[in-house]
């Protein structure tokens, strides 16, 4: 299907209305519990800052120090020698 017109079958419907059903439920049990439970809501969404400052926290760290340029040590390359073997004086 190439155009970008909906879906309409009577499956796609039906999924439509059920997840319709199921939200509206969500919100009202979320409701009555939200006004039941005032305090342990405000709670949760201080948890939930909480958390997210953390995680903002750590991602910015790593994210300095993935994009740090990385400081490199010179190689040294011995081009007389086959590669994988051991220099004189050193262990393989």
């Amino acid at each position: 299907m190439n155009d970008s017109s909906p879906v309409d079958t009577p499956l796609v419907e039906e999924v439509r209305k059920l997840a319709t059903a199921v939200g509206e439920q969500a919100q009202q049990a979320f409701g009555r519990f939200r006004e039941e439970n005032p305090e342990v809501v405000r709670h949760l969404a201080a948890a939930g800052s909480e958390l997210l400052a953390a995680y903002r926290a750590a991602v910015s760290g790593h994210e300095r120090r993935w994009s740090a340029p990385q400081p490199t040590d010179p190689e040294h390359i011995r081009l007389d020698e086959e590669p994988g073997a051991a220099a004189e004086g050193e262990e393989a």
